[in-house]
């Protein structure tokens, strides 16, 4: 490849002209000698993984991915023109076709990216549990760490494409790109060999790894045995990091359980601010793409729908098998992913590209609601765990606020130029917004395979009960199936009413009065305001009846919206729907997983999917808002829609407040029972714990 790009500076690569094509055949031997690096390395990987059952699962799909994204990269440089035969004249007549080079390499860069960073992250928990001497540890890790300055790399060669595209001096400000393309590809054949420089390093500098002259220069590290080391702390073996040994978070008092519910806030408050700069950065994109309501619509969809959907096929599954730890890990990489492919769509200015990234980040946000809210729930006392949810559910729309506040007065604004085309600088902006977004959750899955995060397993629930073998594997079989399922049809009528509300305010209050008036910022921090409220409260007044004031708040409210005239009325009337609507999410979330043992993960993954009905909602009260002709009218009568949903989320705590078996569900936890069946029940009795129980008063 450094021979072709050599030979291209005598046809003008290099050259400070405007006229120049660019198009020259230096890119052509890029994606296979990259494809054919990673490969090795990849494979050299599955040595090393063969006894890691899921680090070789990654491996197997990074190869993939190498392999298919390479593949598809080279055909569309080699078969770019239409017809084929135009790729391989230096003329072109003007009836043929032909695709920028520098517009499919500056499309595709994240994907080399998303490998990258794979390659490197892949092999660190293998390394890191290898017993080795702390020296010889350290430099291992050094020498396979090297490869992030292949990423740096194609960090640089992105800028230069993106500069080539933006100032069409192809052959000029690319030359550059091409230049750190060739230092790409060899710096990754150097990391590719790497493991065979240990043998030459211990002859010449045997004392840097702490090796005699006469001893073996030579470790296989293929020869490592066991299992795959635990995404949980208590099964790693002691080594680079001294981790102790967790209890389960079911057992943890209040002292012990601030460390890790401090940091499950801290990932909350990141993922916040997160959530806060992309939403300001979206709405900038749909201005720039000119939406309509229509594909708004879509678009808010697509995201939904990933809640409704992925929760049920990833979250809950990697939740069941592997713990909160891997499931936060899962998470955060798709949600990287779904960043990273904002620049493919912004570089199209593809609208469906646009839906495809927010259906990624949409899933690995429900990803890592299924772990992060269940962890909040059980990891303390039980009688606090509507409180702890609540609480941390405020610290994430503090990013938010903070979040859309610093985005709104950093980021440029997005606009035409007079003669329509784009503003190609303030695009590019959002871009490398994104790829920095996406490099950071990557970062951040990896910080968190360190982190010392208690677990929860089947067994932690308590011990089974004599005559119980029969227990249904589902949760809507089990006896609290018809609670949950009630607890469920809660969540979907109350996520539909909070999106509705959310989405179209504009709609209801009116553009000018939205816009003009400051006291609508206040509704974020009246929401805010509401979960630690509705936490404080929870002290003296026992969560159900909180649930049961905030449904009907909200409903009462939305009916008044639907009554009142004028701009300072039903802008009051709306603060009044968000700070009563608030404590909602995280109420419903705690209450419907009190006490139900084994099936708390099932029952997690089922009510972060009903987040999903922010998919269909918002639709309904726009079409009744379009079926009554779009007026200000129009507006307070589609209220009736979020109205419709309280009510119905409302029989829920009416449900809890009703039903003698489910308070007693509820009044078992309160009192410290976690589990299913610590009590005596049916006269079958907990095998030696019984009596403990009884004396303790929880049954």
């Amino acid at each position: 490849m450094s021979f072709t790009i050599c030979l291209a500076t005598r046809f003008g690569l290099g050259e400070h002209r405007e006229d120049a094509s660019g198009d020259l055949a230096a890119p052509q031997g890029k994606n296979p000698t990259l494809m054919a690096t990673k490969t090795s390395m990849l494979v050299f990987y599955l040595g090393l993984s063969k006894n890691y059952k899921l680090l070789r699962i990654a491996n197997w799909t990074t190869l993939a991915v190498v392999n298919v994204a390479g593949l598809i990269l080279t055909s569309l440089i080699a078969f770019q023109c239409n017809p084929v035969s135009a790729t391989f004249q230096s003329s072109l007549p003007p009836s043929f076709k032909c695709m920028s080079t520098y517009t499919i390499l500056y499309a595709s860069g994240p994907v080399n990216l998303i490998t990258d960073l794979a390659i490197l992250i892949l092999p660190m928990p293998i390394l890191t549990s290898l017993r080795l001497p702390r020296k010889q540890k350290i430099i291992l890790i050094m020498l396979f760490a090297a490869g992030g300055f292949v990423t740096i790399i194609g960090i640089v060669r992105i800028h230069y494409f993106e500069k080539a595209v933006s100032t069409g001096l192809l052959n000029w400000d690319g030359s550059l790109s091409f230049m750190w393309t060739s230092i790409e590809v060899n710096v990754g054949i150097f990391c590719a060999s790497i493991p065979m420089i240990k043998p030459l390093v211990a002859r010449l500098f045997p004392s840097c790894i702490g090796v005699t002259g006469d001893a073996s220069p030579t470790t296989d590290l293929t020869e490592s045995s066991g299992t795959i080391p635990s995404l949980s702390a208590d099964n790693r073996p002691p080594g680079f990091f001294d981790l102790k040994r967790p209890k389960s978070a079911l057992a943890l008092d209040m002292r012990e359980s601030i460390r890790p519910v401090c940091q499950i806030a801290g990932l909350f408050f990141i993922w916040g601010f997160a959530y806060g700069f992309v939403d300001t950065l979206n709405k900038r994109f749909e201005n720039l793409i000119d939406i309509s309501t229509e594909q708004y619509i879509g678009l808010h969809a697509a995201y939904f729908a990933a809640y409704a959907i992925m929760p049920l096929f990833i979250g809950g599954p990697v939740l069941k098998r592997y713990g909160f730890k891997a499931t936060i890990m899962t998470g955060l990489t798709i949600a990287g992913c779904g960043c990273l492919i904002f620049w493919p769509s912004a570089v199209l200015e593809s609208y469906e590209g646009f839906c495809v990234s927010m259906f990624f980040v949409g899933t690995g946000l429900a990803t890592i609601e299924c772990a992060a809210n269940l962890f909040m729930t059980l990891c303390g006392p039980a009688k606090y765990s509507e409180i702890r949810l609540n609480l941390v559910q405020g610290v994430q729309p503090v990013g938010i606020i903070l979040a859309s506040t610093f985005a709104s007065k950093v980021l440029p604004t997005i606009y035409k130029n007079p003669e329509g085309s784009l503003a190609e600088t303030s695009l590019v902006d959002i871009q490398w917004i994104y790829l920095a977004f996406g490099l950071f959750s990557f970062i951040l899955a990896f910080a968190f395979y360190y982190a010392d995060i208690p677990e929860v397993k089947d067994a932690d629930f308590g011990p089974k009960q004599k005559g119980t073998d029969n227990v249904p594997k589902s949760l809507l079989r089990s006896e609290h199936g018809i609670s949950f399922a009630w607890a469920f049809l809660a969540q979907l009528f109350y996520v539909g009413a909070q999106e509705v509300v959310m989405s179209f305010s504009i709609a209801y209050l009116g553009k000018a009065i939205f816009q003009s008036s400051p006291r609508i910022r206040t509704g974020q921090g009246l929401f805010i305001a509401g979960r630690f409220i509705a936490a404080a409260s929870m002290f003296v007044v026992k969560p159900r009846w909180i649930l049961l004031a905030a449904l009907g708040g909200g409903g009462i409210f939305s009916v008044l919206a639907m009554t009142v005239s004028g701009g300072d009325a039903q802008l009051g009337m709306l603060l009044m729907v968000w700070l009563f609507m608030s404590s909602c999410f995280p109420t419903i979330f705690a209450l419907s997983v009190r006490g139900l043992g084994v099936y708390s993960k099932d029952a997690s993954k089922y009510q972060v999917s009903a987040v999903g009905a922010g998919a269909v909602f918002p639709g309904v009260y726009y079409a009744v808002l379009r079926d009554k002709g779009s007026s200000s009218w129009a507006a307070r009568y589609a209220m009736c829609v979020p109205t419709a949903l309280f009510a119905g989320a409302a029989t829920y705590p009416l449900y809890l407040c009703m039903r003698p078996k489910e308070r007693e569900r509820l009044r078992r936890v309160e009192n410290g029972a976690q589990a299913l069946g610590l009590c005596k029940r049916g006269g079958s009795t907990v095998e030696g714990e019984s009596e403990h129980i009884e004396m303790a008063g929880l049954c």
